[in-house]
């Protein structure tokens, strides 16, 4: 979605109704047509490609929102896998966090993976299952183009504060679709540019003030099984918010974030306090799907 969504909104409107009067004027050189007549057609013409774009912005967010979040758990052993990554780099990370007292999960690749986009995550989880930090190796496909992004490692740390409010530090560049597409209790900090133990720094403080401030400690016992649910968890409560609004409304919201350039996100304090109190295990049947595992082998990945 690009900047001054509903700038481009108008002018699409406007374009479209230069055509329709250009073709207008022609038929009226043909054809006895009342002025009046003509005009109604030109505004017609005008209101019918804004509603036409305005509904193809919140079909297309809408679209990835209805798809089931999925992990397929990956072998290194494959011949693909030791040609697209370097483990070398994942690994020194690894080591790392072991002396923090983290543990590894596996390697994963989400599915559906987004069309520009081919890599890896490597997810570790300290000893009781507070956080959950996810090393990822990114690379663009040939046919992205420009996308925003760059090929190397990217960090993402999540938490769920009180079982319910997904905490999540990442140093990946915030996009509008990330933003649009929130769950109703994220907390989001991003800073590009920064290194994984920086990030780590920043979100356990973060998690230290939100105990403080919403007398909720972070619920232990995430699994990755669980981190897919809460994503999945999230898309449910943004796909609730976004079938609410219309194209022109999604595109606002664009704008803004564009403007502000928005690097971190949280609803009100208030609010947050307010969010029950929720085990993880309430995750397990709430979000689960029988057609679709949470996570799978990707041997699996054909069937679904």
């Amino acid at each position: 979605m690009a900047l001054q969504l509903r700038k481009s909104m108008v002018w699409n409107a406007v374009l479209s109704g230069v055509v329709a009067a250009v073709v207008a004027v022609g038929i009226a050189c043909l054809i006895n047509i009342p002025g009046f007549i003509l005009g109604l057609g030109v505004l017609a013409a005008g209101v019918a490609a804004f509603l036409q774009t305005a509904a193809k912005i919140r079909a297309g967010t809408l679209a990835p929102l209805q798809e089931l979040a999925s992990y397929v758990r990956i072998e290194r052993e494959s011949t693909q896998k030791r040609q697209q990554v370097d483990w070398s780099v994942i690994d020194d990370y690894a080591a790392q966090l072991a002396t923090r007292g983290f543990r590894p999960l596996g390697d994963y690749t989400a599915h559906p993976m987004a069309a520009a986009l081919q890599g890896v995550a490597a997810l570790f989880t300290d000893a009781e299952g507070s956080i959950v930090i996810e090393i990822q190796q990114l690379q663009l496909r040939p046919e992205a183009g420009r996308d925003g992004m760059r090929d190397g490692i990217y960090f993402s740390i999540m938490s769920m504060v009180g079982g319910c409010i997904r905490v999540i530090t990442c140093n990946h560049k915030p996009r509008a679709a990330t933003y649009v597409m929130r769950g109703e209790h994220d907390v989001m900090t991003a800073q590009p540019g920064k290194g994984l133990f920086e990030l780590l720094v920043t979100h356990t403080d973060l998690l230290t003030r939100l105990r403080e401030k919403v007398g909720k400690a972070p619920a232990t016992g995430l699994t990755v099984e669980r981190y897919v649910l809460a994503i999945r968890e999230a898309q449910a409560q943004a796909r609730i918010r976004v079938s609410g609004m219309s194209g022109y409304a999604i595109a606002c919201e664009v704008d803004r974030f564009q403007t502000e350039r928005t690097m971190r996100w949280t609803p009100q304090i208030a609010d947050l306090k307010q969010v029950p109190q929720r085990r993880l295990d309430e995750l397990d049947s709430a979000f689960a799907a029988a057609e679709q595992p949470p996570v799978f082998h990707d041997s699996l990945a054909t069937q679904f």
